[in-house]
């Protein structure tokens, strides 16, 4: 894993992007390949994102590797990408050490458990290992999908007893999969496809949006990094208007703290 960094980033570079990385499938059947290596092309693309991260300084980074609706696919298929998921994180380990990169699952934890106990040990080692590690850290979405994560956030404080007229954004993103972590700056698709499929729906609302025409296997860092720089040439307002000077408004400095909250 090459640490260059061809390219100097630009003056704002998101703190926090969330990649929906898509197009794994098509990529090996047009090339008629298996799709388990268009999933081994995919991850190795996953591995050039990271890099561009931890190179240009995003302090977080999400990655949906399986979603509560993968469980649909083949066993063969699901099989191939948990294997993926271990060989990665068992080959980075040290890494992330050097890099200082905290490893974070979200998603449901309770099947992977009862499918890929190995897996969900090896995630619950990473985390406590890697839980004082910084400035980086890497979001694996696994089994996780945006309105089960609303669902279980709402259980988890009606089981709590938190009063209705206590419940607030703080509150309640307290109790999401990122608790302590800023809100996603950026979106990035890849494979042209133009819609979110639910990650990360609370917070995300004021994320900037990126679709990739590229197939991910197809996707270089370069392309990871023009991402960052479409970001950068973006006006944010969080719903208020711009001032003539190219301040925004006390309402929207106002938003932002709302939605950074506490971060870990």
């Amino acid at each position: 894993m090459s640490s260059s960094a061809p390219s100097a980033p630009p003056d704002r570079v998101p703190e926090h992007i969330a990649l929906i990385p898509d197009g794994n499938g098509r990529w090996a059947r047009e090339r008629g390949l298996p799709v388990s290596e268009g999933h081994r092309r995919g991850a190795q693309a996953v591995e050039g994102f990271l890099r561009v991260c931890r190179d240009w300084g995003v302090a977080y980074a999400t990655v949906w590797g399986f979603s509560t609706e993968n469980w649909a696919r083949s066993r063969g298929e699901i099989d191939a990408i948990m294997r993926l998921v271990g060989i990665y994180l068992r080959r980075n380990r040290k890494r992330f050490a050097r890099d200082g990169m905290r490893f974070r699952h979200i998603g449901r934890r309770d099947r992977l458990a009862r499918e890929y106990p190995k897996l969900a040990e090896l995630f619950t080692d990473l985390e406590t290992e890697t839980s004082d590690y910084r400035p980086h850290t890497l979001n694996l979405a696994l089994d996780y999908g945006g309105r089960d994560e609303v669902l279980r956030a709402v259980r988890s404080l009606i089981e709590a007893g938190t009063p209705a007229a206590e419940i607030d954004w703080r509150t309640f993103s307290a109790a999401l999969d990122t608790a302590g972590q800023p809100d996603p700056d950026l979106v990035l698709r890849s494979s042209g496809e133009q819609r979110l499929s639910g990650i990360l729906p609370m917070q995300a609302v004021y994320a900037e949006l990126y679709f990739s025409p590229k197939l991910l296997p197809d996707m270089a860092e370069e392309d990871f990094r023009e991402a960052i720089r479409a970001f950068a040439r973006r006006e944010r307002r969080f719903g208020a208007r711009q001032r003539s000077g190219g301040r925004a408004s006390e309402a929207d400095a106002t938003e932002v703290g709302t939605r950074r909250g506490q971060r870990g």
